[in-house]
Order: structure tokens, then sequence, then C-alpha cells
């Protein structure tokens, strides 16, 4: 898909304002109504579960090597890489919130929450709600054998990422940024086992399996 190029997904990211607008005005109803459909708390230390698939290797390469905590211990809870994940009842992460710093009252939480098809980056700040504020907002759907997700971060960045699924599993990720030259084509390599072994852009290995 040329994304540059695609009328469809210019409208889509126009239409995204008036959303941006709703859900900043909306917010904090926005965030307790997600709370509401957390089925199970994990936590961990460091990114260990993702909204988006992949979305920490591509299109950065960050490494994603974080644990799930069976215990949380006091020193776990005041690490700054301390994340708490919240899933509904179909074991997807719809509530992801980091800290911006450990003083968490004075510089508040990066918190991303999941509200139907859209997902929303905020950042909260539980003892002042009056400080609240939504950074970006994404438009996560599915348009036949594609998954598409168009993000507006205003007044002036947009990213586009569109995944090619084939049986359950993306085989191509196509993205497109506001300060891109051109579009980048991420190919998912799989194994034999089904299991990603490398994503490649051409003939350059992007990430691989150690």
């Amino acid at each position: 898909m040329n994304i540059i190029d695609d009328e469809s997904l210019k409208k889509e990211r126009d239409e995204l304002y008036n959303k941006f607008v709703f859900y900043s005005n909306n917010l904090l109803s926005a965030y307790e109504a997600c709370k509401s459909k957390i089925c199970l708390w994990e936590y961990s230390l460091g990114i260990a579960k993702e909204i988006i698939p992949y979305e920490g290797i591509i299109p950065t390469n960050m490494k994603n090597n974080g644990r799930i905590l069976k215990k949380i211990t006091k020193s776990n809870f005041e690490s700054k890489n301390f994340i708490v994940y919240g899933l509904d009842n179909n074991g997807k992460v719809i509530f992801f919130q980091r800290r911006a710093d450990k003083d968490i009252e004075k510089y508040g939480e990066n918190i991303r929450i999941v509200d139907d098809e859209y997902i929303l980056s905020t950042h909260i700040y539980s003892s002042n709600p009056e400080k609240n504020r939504l950074s970006s907002i994404c438009h996560s759907y599915k348009k036949g054998d594609v998954i598409c997700y168009i993000s507006i971060a205003p007044p002036y960045n947009w990213f586009v990422r569109i995944d090619k699924v084939i049986n359950d599993k993306i085989v191509k990720s196509s993205m497109f940024a506001t300060s891109w030259f051109k579009q980048i084509d991420y190919d998912f390599i799989y194994d034999g086992t089904g299991e990603l072994s490398k994503i490649v852009i051409g003939d350059f290995i992007h990430w691989q399996r150690n």
C-alpha cells in the first residue's frame, strides 16, 4: 500500500482531530471507563507486554526485555521502570501505565488506554486532574486482510502503520510519519515452527531473534 497517496488515509487523519478534541474534553471519563473493564492487573520492570504488536521493535528497535512480576516489592514499586498493565476479559492489554519520574505527584504518569477502536496516550495526574492531558490518539481497525493504525499528535504530527495479516500473523508492516521522506516496509520472516525469526527492510535485517 502506498500510504502517502491514499486519500482515504488522509481523510481518516483529518477526521481524527474531532475525536482528539472529544477525548480531550472527556479524558477523565474515558480513563475511568477503561479501568472499569479491567479483569486482571499485571506488573513488570521494563516493558513486557504491548498494546500494538511489535511496537517496541518497529519502527525503533528497543529491547522489550521486561519481566512480569510474580510478587511486588517496595523497591519494585518505587522503580522508575515499574509498569502496570490492565487486561480485559480476553486477556488483551487495554491499560498501560508507566512513570515519567519517581515523583508521581509532581510529574504524573504516562498512561495509554484503549477505548474500543481508539488508543489514547495520556498524561495523568491523580492528585491534580486539571493537569491531565491527551497527547495523541490512534484509531485501530481491521479492513480486509490489513490492520490499520492511524495516529495524530496535534498540531502537526501524524503516523500511519498498515499491517498485512495472513493466518493471524503479520507478514508486512508499512509505515509513514510526518517527518519521514519515504515509506518504510518491514517484512516479517517466520521459522518452520511459526515463530518470528527476523524482520527485514529489503536486504537489511532490522531485528533478529537471539
